[in-house]
């Protein structure tokens, strides 16, 4: 059997990523892919495929051996072009290795709104004693309401930290069909309840993935249902958000703030509003990267490889029809 492994172009460290995989499979032949270009004159004889996209130009070859292709990333929305979703190759993902630094970078994010961090980084700049003028204005996050876009892996471990802070946990998800509460949520809404939550939330956050129903989702009507106080945070894809409607709401200060770590257009254009706005903290998609993710990303392949040769049901399957 052969396996493209398409997640990294060093040579040393792709050795030492698939090591002890290689010692466990001996008998398969695992492929170093460097590039989109390698994998497509290489995909003919590839059986199963690990890699960060699906070039289109696979679907011009004959695919008659490739079953399964794993992403190493959990956001799957650029993959789900029609050619993938008529064929009958399995798609999985990467969801949940993620999850944890995705949800750190949230609190992180409300940390920095709520403890007024942008002002002590503008003291530190201008070197004015402003003691009162910030701490008047800081925040206990104790009862205030996180409403969470999105409750999958990532919603849920921001629950549990939110929690930890006595925050109070407003979510939606797709399938949700009437409203409950748990340990980690106040109230789970279904998703045509979204007013609800966007109304009464202090701090929003879009962990939702993006498909035909999600893009704009938030939108200048969503706008306007958020109170003024409200921080929204997007740790999900830029275009669930109508981002020119965003800065308008945002120069007018119609919103408190912003946390943003995905964009409509990446990279960022450097001629972009949003850089010049101080209600905004910015990031540059890293919210779910961390030291050691390629290691992750190779221990859930192995796993899913197992159940694979054993022929279990493979986790993380995407459902091409709901596009995640």
């Amino acid at each position: 059997m052969n396996i493209g492994i398409a997640i990294t172009k060093n040579e040393l460290k792709f050795d030492k990523l698939t090591s002890k995989i290689k010692k466990t499979y001996s008998d398969f032949n695992f492929i170093k892919l460097d590039n989109e270009e390698i994998i497509i004159e290489n995909i003919e004889n590839i059986d199963i495929l690990l890699s960060y996209n699906i070039p289109k130009k696979i679907f011009k070859k004959n695919l008659e051996n490739l079953k399964w292709i794993q992403l190493g990333n959990a956001g799957v929305d650029n993959c789900m072009y029609d050619e993938v979703i008529k064929s009958k190759i399995i798609i999985t993902n990467s969801r949940g290795i993620n999850s944890i630094p995705v949800a750190e970078y949230v609190m992180s994010a409300i940390l920095f709104f709520s403890k007024n961090l942008n002002k002590c980084i503008d003291f530190k700049n201008n070197k004015i004693w402003s003691q009162w003028e910030i701490a008047k204005t800081n925040e206990t996050l104790e009862n205030k309401i996180l409403g969470i876009i999105g409750y999958g892996s990532i919603g849920k471990e921001i629950a549990k930290r939110a929690k930890k802070f006595n925050m109070k946990i407003y979510a939606t998800r797709r399938l949700q069909k009437n409203r409950l509460s748990n340990k980690n949520v106040d109230l789970l809404l279904p998703l045509y309840e979204i007013d609800y939550l966007l109304n009464h939330s202090d701090y929003i956050v879009i962990a939702c993935p993006l498909t035909y129903l999600t893009r704009n989702l938030i939108n200048k009507k969503k706008f306007n249902i958020m109170n003024s106080n409200s921080i929204l945070i997007n740790v999900s894809r830029g275009e669930i958000i109508d981002e020119k409607e965003l800065i308008n709401v945002l120069i007018n200060k119609k919103i408190k703030g912003a946390a943003l770590d995905v964009f409509n257009l990446e990279p960022l254009s450097k001629d972009s509003p949003l850089f010049n706005l101080n209600n905004v903290l910015l990031s540059p998609h890293i919210a779910g990267n961390f030291n050691n993710y390629q290691s992750n990303v190779i221990k859930a392949f192995e796993e899913n490889l197992n159940r694979y040769i054993n022929h279990k049901s493979l986790r993380n399957r995407v459902c091409k029809k709901r596009q995640y």
